[in-house]
Formats: C-alpha cells, sequence, structure tokens
C-alpha cells in the first residue's frame, strides 16, 4: 500500500526525470531480452519489429489513466536509445536497473492497478521479443521459439520490477 492509493497518477505527479525514466522502460524491457541472445541481423530484426508492435499494441491496450498518458507522450515522441558501442551485458545491466527504478517510482506514485497494467506490459513487451525470432537454428529451420538466455533475461526483468 502506498502515499497514493485510491488515486489516479499523472503526469503532474512525476519530475521531468522520473517521467523520462518510464517512458524508457518500453524500450528496455525489449532490449533486456534482444541482448541476451543475439540473433544475428535477420533475428535482431524481427525482434525489432517485436518489440515496436508490443510497444503498439500495450499503447493501444491501454486502460489506466498513467499509461494511456504515457501512450499520448510516447506517440508524439518518442526517443531511441542510442550507444556507442552495442556491450549486451552493459545494455541488460542498465536496462534492469531502469526497470528497477521504475518500479520503486511506481510503489511511491501510481495506484497498485496502475502499477500492475504497466509492470505486465513491460513483460509482455519482452516476452513478444523473444518470441518474435527463432534461437539457434540455422536458416530459419530449427532452434527453439525462446532460448535459455532470454528465458533467464525474462525472469530478471520479473525480478526488477517486484
Amino acid at each position: 500500500m502506498n502515499l497514493y492509493d485510491g488515486f489516479v497518477a499523472n503526469k503532474s505527479d512525476f519530475t521531468a526525470e522520473q517521467w523520462d525514466l518510464l517512458r524508457k522502460a518500453p524500450l528496455f524491457a525489449g532490449m533486456i531480452v534482444m541482448a541476451a541472445s543475439p540473433s544475428g541481423p535477420i533475428g535482431v530484426l524481427k525482434e525489432s519489429f517485436a518489440a515496436s508492435a508490443a510497444l503498439r499494441n500495450g499503447l493501444d491496450a491501454a486502460k489506466g489513466e498513467l499509461t494511456k498518458l504515457l501512450a499520448i507522450d510516447l506517440r508524439q515522441n518518442i526517443n531511441v536509445h542510442k550507444a556507442d558501442s552495442f556491450d549486451p551485458d552493459a545494455l541488460r545491466s542498465e536496462a534492469l536497473a531502469v526497470c528497477r527504478e521504475v518500479s520503486a517510482l511506481l510503489a511511491q506514485k501510481a495506484t497498485e492497478e496502475e502499477s500492475s497494467e504497466f509492470k505486465t506490459w513491460l513483460v509482455s513487451i519482452a516476452r513478444e521479443v523473444a518470441q518474435a525470432a527463432r534461437e539457434g537454428g540455422f536458416l530459419g529451420f530449427g532452434g527453439v521459439e525462446v532460448s535459455e538466455a532470454e528465458a533467464s533475461a525474462i525472469d530478471q526483468l520479473e525480478i526488477a520490477l517486484r
């Protein structure tokens, strides 16, 4: 139970830095899985499209006021995280840290329902990315739908969001 139980969170309840943190979380949720098991150029493309689709679908399905406000904001101005170099471990670590911060922030400033909806959405993004490209096959044959590394990344995300 938090101070805001019974109240609906809105953008004015968050500082600019906190709102930016909420905006980063959906992108990082997908990156956690992508960094866990790089899938080659075609797999990365499929996973990127899946992350984008999951982001759009989640925003379209938003029921809570907080997620709806975030959806409007993301549609108006979305910034993609750019890195100087690709270090999967560093990216995954940063993304999990962002998700832990988001979880703590939601516990302070959002209702349990809003927090749950947002966290469920983040995990669904990660799951859709994990299922987008088969792992371990050759030329699209064989392999598994979700690799052990991707499943582990989703578990880490769920732990970070608790």
